[in-house]
């Protein structure tokens, strides 16, 4: 576990996409797009915070015990998010009293560093203070840091007040709102099956360690082989992430095969495929890496985001 770990949000980094992101905190990309009112593209930014949990329209954490219901942009099919197999951890309320009311802005800000800094989500801002994309900010200019009373019916401004919300003087921007959005994918551009027909084995090679459930250091198998040999893709699907962005995984790639189904390959030498690839089963996606100095591949199958165990879904050898 990293030593900043926030279990109840996320900054976006250079290099991250909405599945790696989803990856680091077992959850289905979908989930945390709806959490965050992120649309099709998926678009994300350096710098933006992301929620992980889902909250009321007052603000407050919301608990997990209800399974996530979710809808495919592309396809319209309902998904349903399972509940986890364990008992999850019932989160924190956010108590409203304990935080400002109000924020200003200072020279230099942006929507999204404010967000940051006050453990928002820019939409939630953006939402709560009437502000539309390239999201404009002046010095000076206070932001609520929770919902208007017009959010639940009719806007109780006085006009003097909606006009001193207003920009009087030439507007700052900030170049991160113009920089360059991190699309996380462009996987959805077909249909995706609903399951996976075949599974192979990414490579030829002993399983030296199995998957152990609730073991945050066994979520998937240790296959032993030859450095440098081909480790090869166990079905067909679509490269949502390849890179080294994400902490004790190495050179890393992830394969969406279905709906609900991706598969990580980790620790590889080198790797053979970039993100939006479309891959099929048996294809050659990496070069064999070393594992606590020993030629060996880690290898995860998570459902709906969460962890399983590989040996259920691999054939028997």
């Amino acid at each position: 576990m990293p030593k900043h770990w926030d279990p109840q949000g996320y900054t976006v980094k250079r290099g991250d996409t909405l599945y790696s992101i989803a990856w680091r905190y077992e959850k289905d990309f979908r989930q945390i797009a709806q959490i965050n009112d992120i649309q099709a593209p998926y678009e994300i930014y350096p710098g933006q915070r992301l929620r992980m949990q889902a909250a009321d329209k007052d603000g407050t954490l919301t608990d997990e015990l209800r399974p996530q219901i979710l809808t495919e942009p592309e396809t319209g099919q309902v998904i349903v998010i399972d509940e986890p197999d364990s008992e999850p951890v019932m989160a924190t309320e956010i108590t409203p009293d304990k935080k400002p009311s109000h924020s200003t802005v200072q020279k230099n800000d942006t929507l999204y560093s404010i967000a940051r800094r006050e453990g928002y989500s820019h939409h939630q801002l953006a939402r709560w203070n009437h502000l539309r994309s390239p999201y404009v900010l002046k010095p000076g200019q206070s932001l609520r840091l929770s919902p208007p009373s017009s959010s639940l019916g009719g806007d109780t401004r006085t006009p003097q007040a909606i006009a001193s919300a207003q920009p009087v003087t030439k507007p700052l921007q900030h170049s991160v709102i113009k920089a360059t959005p991190l699309v996380a994918e462009k996987i959805v551009s077909k249909p995706l099956p609903v399951k996976v027909a075949r599974w192979n084995w990414p490579v030829k090679g002993r399983v030296v360690q199995t998957y152990r459930a609730n073991d945050t250091a066994r979520k998937g198998i240790h296959i032993s082989g030859k450095f440098g040999a081909p480790v090869k893709a166990a079905a067909g699907g679509t490269v949502v992430y390849s890179g080294n962005g994400l902490i004790n995984y190495g050179n890393l790639v992830i394969i969406k095969h279905s709906h609900s189904f991706l598969s990580a390959y980790a620790y590889n030498k080198s790797l053979l495929v970039k993100e939006g690839d479309s891959v099929k089963r048996g294809q050659s996606i990496a070069k064999l890496g070393r594992l606590e100095n020993k030629a060996r591949l880690h290898f995860e199958i998570r459902r709906n985001g969460k962890p399983v165990n590989p040996l259920n879904y691999l054939p028997k050898s």
